[in-house]
């Protein structure tokens, strides 16, 4: 009988499952909406009827789950979640079995902890024992694969790249701290940044116009586009952020001496703005040995990391 898995990766609007042989090939990929503004009940709800139409007739071993936020997956409960509405030591994996079948592993992890496996199996890092994950959209996670095997932590927070220091005394993010990774290297930091560089009436910038009537989620790519065409301060915050991960990566490479380092998400898309900078500065910064054996590259898989390396973790649990 053929042995089939099921990867799922769920985000804040919506969430897409792919079949999976025991070879770790795609069989078949669907999206729905996840409506997780609405609650996990809803969520739950709409989950159930993803992983029903993707298994069909087939018999399921396995599911793996990749979701945004602190989990716990030795016992399968997510403990936060800043995209679902009302939830907090939800037990996930419980729920799930109940309505699924109590025969059906499942196997829960952060949503990050799910895109590094992916990279690590089937992308950019297919060839390395160890590899550390940077995710880089509206906020900024992080995985560690160190010889081979996932590293989430003795309480399931191990990767929580967003949240190293890189300035003590710089702004406050959503985590109650100040001066952290994701508040210079993130969708939200871009923004940021942005509304920094306009309120001093006398810079000359063609952002000014650009994000005039522009919706948050399109500012980024604004930037982008400004700094194709030489606007000095969007080319200044896309420095910024390489400057920003260029430490970080450094602080990383020194303590864990991996392989790799793989940046995806939304924001890598701007790859050639800032990781000439993110390059010079880790150099500058981390021990010269490490360094010098450190590749650092772009993700290759996009949206299909998560559900590869959670169909991948399906298989081996």
């Amino acid at each position: 009988m053929d042995k089939y898995v099921i990867g799922l990766d769920i985000g804040g609007t919506n969430m897409r499952g792919a079949l999976l042989d025991g070879n770790e090939e795609q069989v078949d990929e669907l999206k729905v909406p996840s409506q997780a503004h609405f609650g996990i009940e809803r969520l739950v709800d709409n989950l159930i009827e993803l992983v029903e139409r993707i298994r069909g007739s087939k018999t399921i071993y396995g599911i793996g789950l990749g979701i945004p936020g602190i989990i716990d997956s030795a016992k399968g409960v997510i403990t936060a979640a800043p995209n679902i509405a009302h939830v907090k030591d939800y037990p996930i994996r419980s729920v799930l079995n109940d309505r699924l079948g109590a025969d059906i592993n499942l196997v829960i992890e952060n949503d990050a902890n799910m895109v590094g496996l992916g990279e690590w199996r089937k992308g950019a890092g297919k060839e390395v024992d160890s590899m550390i994950m940077i995710t880089i959209g509206t906020g900024l996670g992080g995985g560690l694969i160190l010889d081979g095997e996932l590293w989430s932590g003795a309480h399931g927070m191990g990767g929580e790249i967003g949240h190293m220091t890189i300035n003590p005394e710089g702004p406050l993010c959503n985590c109650g701290s100040y001066g952290c990774l994701e508040t210079y290297a993130s969708a939200v930091a871009i923004r940021r940044m942005v509304a920094e560089a306009l309120s001093d009436g006398s810079v000359a910038t063609s952002l000014r116009d650009k994000v005039r009537d522009a919706g948050p989620a399109d500012i980024p790519e604004l930037v982008m586009e400004a700094a194709l065409g030489g606007d000095e301060v969007a080319l200044g915050i896309w420095q910024a952020l390489g400057k920003a991960l260029g430490i970080a990566i450094a602080s990383l490479q020194n303590l864990l001496d991996v392989d790799m380092v793989v940046l995806g998400g939304g924001i890598a898309n701007a790859w050639d703005f800032f990781i000439r900078t993110a390059e010079e500065e880790a150099a500058l910064r981390g021990f010269s040995a490490p360094m010098e054996k450190l590749s650092i590259e772009k993700s290759v898989l996009g949206d299909d990391a998560g559900i590869l390396g959670a169909g991948y973790l399906a298989l081996k649990k």
